[in-house]
């Protein structure tokens, strides 16, 4: 199912204030594949996974109930978004509905799920008190999910290191390339040819990005 609604104003615009890469790229499903190796999200506080996946996200409704299927949340898979807390430190995965018995299995609220118990999610987390401070969230999008979301994420804007990113750009054909339409960072315009990429002057350590479709 594809996740068609409007997307939200990013609720950080400053990404923790690190150095900014604002490309516009009209396929962002290309970005599947950085989406899938892992970044970090900013979050204003901790608070449970559904307030992070509708309020803050803005992942709502019908795409969250039938086309998330699978959650793990710092290794355990869960079944109640409302339960669930997201908290510094925290580690989230989501995915589609995955073949085959085992992914039946960690399906959330599935038939299954008693075979998974020992890797469930049982105490109510929301229940510890928690100091209300901002931390980087983990965050993983697999199969369906990466490529559906792909956009939304990106436009509220991500956290990689810069080696992952090299990596990732590195690996495109140039078919990802055909979709770029423009390269910024921190405002200063880039070349956005394939064979310019190595010329771009990213920092060390992390970056922001955000994907931006062509305006």
């Amino acid at each position: 199912m594809t996740y068609t609604a409007d997307f939200p104003e990013p609720y950080d615009k400053t990404l923790d204030n690190l150095p900014m890469v604002l490309m516009r790229h009209d396929a962002p499903e290309r970005f599947s594949l950085l989406l899938q190796g892992g970044f970090l999200m900013p979050v204003p506080e901790p608070c449970t996974l559904r307030e992070f996946l509708c309020e803050l996200v803005g992942v709502c409704g019908v795409y969250t109930e039938k086309t998330i299927q699978t959650i793990f949340l710092d290794g355990l898979a869960i079944d109640d978004l409302d339960t669930a807390m997201i908290k510094p430190g925290a580690r989230l995965a989501l995915s589609a509905a995955m073949p085959g018995l085992a992914g039946a299995t960690m399906r959330r609220g599935g038939y299954y799920r008693k075979m998974r118990e020992g890797i469930s999610q049982k105490v109510l987390d929301g229940a510890e008190a928690t100091a209300k401070e901002a931390f980087r969230l983990q965050v993983r999008l697999y199969n369906a999910v990466g490529r559906d979301l792909a956009g939304l994420f990106l436009h509220l804007g991500i956290l990689v290191p810069t080696t992952d990113f090299k990596k990732f750009l590195a690996s495109q054909p140039q078919k990802f390339f055909d979709h770029l339409h423009a390269v910024e960072l921190d405002g200063v315009p880039l070349p956005h040819t394939q064979d310019a990429v190595d010329s771009w002057p990213l920092p060390e350590g992390y970056l922001g990005l955000r994907v931006a479709d062509v305006a």
